[in-house]
């Protein structure tokens, strides 16, 4: 029951992800994205088989990396900068203003009552089937936060594709450019090896705790 309230996030969180980069890399005067097709909302364009797959799983995935090139930035690194922490941003925020649609939500549509944050872990995970809209919405809504702000997060680990990696690089020096190249296919079994067996997950679970319990007080 949860993959089908889960199903509309997966495949949307990462889209916008990468279709924010595409336009943020665009505006700054890069035609990688455009000319690539990355300029368009068709879903199946960013559609990433393995990265589906892990949000359906765990909660952490990714899409189809978009194609960008810094050289037609005007400010090179603060382009970069830009380009891949405004979609990082943008995901945090969304997933913010999902929680505390949900409180919003279960408290119109339960009544009110002594809802805390765990509340919206227990949508999130153990949905149950309703055939009333405003439930159904409440627990899309709820898995839909989910994704964003473990999207977010997921992003800050510096493993390519992720956001972090990238900028890991911008800043570095040539020959740990270079170090980072030659482990890159290394690091990135290791990735899939500790969302596997939910290492990650556990490791960023707390973080993504307070996120909610932050917003779910702004309510």
């Amino acid at each position: 029951m949860r993959y089908l309230y889960l199903l509309p996030a997966a495949i949307l969180v990462p889209v916008i992800h990468e279709w924010v980069k595409a336009l943020v890399s665009t505006a700054q005067g890069d035609p990688a994205p455009r000319n690539h097709g990355y300029m368009t909302a068709n879903p199946f364009k960013f559609f990433e088989p393995i990265g589906f797959l892990f949000v359906m799983l765990f909660g952490f995935g990714w899409g189809r990396p978009v194609p960008t090139t810094a050289l037609h930035y005007k400010d090179r690194q603060m382009g970069i900068i830009l380009t891949y922490t405004i979609p990082v941003v943008v995901n945090l925020l969304l997933g913010v203003a999902a929680v505390i649609g949900v409180n919003a939500l279960a408290t119109s549509a339960f009544g009110p009552g002594d809802w805390d944050f765990r509340m919206f872990f227990v949508l999130a995970h153990f949905p149950f089937w309703t055939s009333d809209i405003s439930q159904i919405g409440i627990l899309l809504l709820a898995n839909f936060a989910f994704v964003n702000i473990n999207l977010a997060l997921f992003n800050l680990i510096p493993v390519y594709p992720l956001a972090a990696n990238k900028l890991l690089i911008t800043f570095s020096r040539a020959d740990n450019i270079a170090r980072f190249n030659h482990y890159e296919k290394p690091m990135q079994i290791i990735l899939i090896l500790l969302l596997a067996f939910g290492i990650i997950p556990n490791v960023l679970a707390p973080i993504s705790e307070i996120i909610v319990r932050m917003a779910w007080g702004i309510f």
